[in-house]
């Protein structure tokens, strides 16, 4: 029978970790409960308990996503520079990017154009029509204010945008990295500390809904994911656990949500909070990153709460309800669903029973969405994109 140590230490190896399914999955969470908090005003207060501090901040989670995704991304080519094994080819990357973003993101642009934008009348003209369409297609929505901040498509999207932007570039940077990663990550790290200086700077001169998650600004979140999973490759490579190591990292990821509270409090506290975003990126990618790597080295202890079968499952669906959950909630608000009388709505009048029926029927709306599109039309037409590239090989 294997030892602890050694079945832990395998854990640590083993491709899939399972305690990044918890992570991604509250991480996601959060973020679709700040925008059901935006329409509901529901607040998370009861007497003395109030947690209304963590859908306040729910926008900051964006930043951790891109990081779990850098560090996800890298894993395997970390894995090549530790082991001195072979590199994954750009061709494979690119194949399972569009595998896994392809069928669930182009299903809900051309659904909500089809079954809600054009029969709404929503376009005032055909060319923003084709703009705000053609944008979407190719993955530049993000790059400009009208089609960012005024599409009719879907305002979450933005984040695939930026997403897919760093897709491009990342075999590139990936390979640079495994060569050269201080000098890579220095690189990174200063292009995105410059650009979010220069635009902290000049936030009141710019259009700042357009620049406050600037692609430029994420390249130092992600440069922290890539860091981390060579960090965690590295560390973990050839050594056995130390039982009281991982205490330390324990200490580690309360430490990191002590000081991500912390970070919380200035947000709310500063005089522009999408000026905070900006300024204070990089700092709260460090601190997201002290989280992340002490639930990893310590995984043992965390598995339970991050690593269950339903953080996977919330993690396997967790794309299809981040880029559905807002629209669903927008748009059943716009046909008053729970229906409501008179010009304004429920909310604003502080009507609770409407709010608690309006934010359950989001939740569960947005879950049965998410699960029928993962599992009838992501994870097929993956499979069926995967089969066509192996046979043309």
């Amino acid at each position: 029978m294997a030892s602890n140590t050694t079945i832990l230490q395998d854990s640590y190896q083993h491709n899939h970790i399972d305690v990044l399914d918890g992570i991604r999955a509250i991480a996601i969470l959060i973020v679709v409960w700040f925008h059901f908090w935006q329409q509901s005003w529901l607040m998370p207060i009861a007497g003395d308990f109030n947690i209304d501090w963590i859908p306040r901040n729910g926008a900051l989670l964006v930043d951790m996503l891109i990081l779990l995704s850098g560090f996800c991304l890298f894993l395997p080519y970390a894995r090549s520079m530790v082991y001195k094994t072979e590199a994954p080819h750009a061709k494979s990357f690119y194949k399972k990017r569009v595998a896994r973003i392809f069928p669930s993101y182009y299903f809900n642009v051309f659904l909500v154009l089809f079954l809600f934008a054009l029969p709404l009348g929503e376009y005032a003209n055909k060319s923003f029509l084709w703009k705000d369409l053609l944008s979407h297609i190719f993955f530049v929505n993000n790059l400009s204010y009208d089609t960012l901040v005024a599409t009719k498509l879907n305002g979450v999207l933005w984040t695939v945008a930026v997403e897919f932007q760093f897709y491009l570039i990342f075999p590139l940077l990936a390979k640079w990295f495994q060569k050269r990663p201080i000098l890579t990550y220095s690189c990174m790290t200063l292009i995105g500390l410059i650009s979010s200086h220069f635009i902290s700077q000049n936030f009141g001169t710019l259009n700042q809904a357009l620049y406050v998650n600037h692609t430029l600004t994420f390249l130092s979140v992600f440069a922290n994911g890539m860091l981390g999973a060579w960090a965690y490759i590295s560390i973990t490579h050839d050594k056995k656990p130390v039982k009281a190591e991982q205490f330390l990292y324990i200490l580690m990821t309360l430490a990191g949500l002590v000081l991500y509270k912390i970070l919380c409090d200035h947000h709310m506290n500063f005089p522009n909070g999408q000026q905070w975003q900006v300024k204070y990126r990089y700092v709260l990618s460090l601190v997201y990153l002290l989280i992340l790597f002490g639930c990893l080295m310590a995984q043992q202890y965390f598995r339970f709460f991050l690593g269950n079968r339903l953080m996977k499952f919330l993690a396997t669906i967790s794309f299809n309800l981040y880029i559905w959950h807002q629209y669903i909630a927008v748009k059943l608000k716009e046909f008053r669903i729970p229906y409501w009388e008179g010009d304004i709505p429920p909310n604003q009048l502080g009507d609770k029973p409407w709010m608690w029926k309006y934010m359950l029927l989001c939740i569960a709306v947005s879950l049965v969405v998410a699960i029928l599109t993962t599992y009838l039309i992501e994870k097929p037409l993956a499979r069926l994109i995967l089969r066509r590239y192996d046979k043309s090989k």
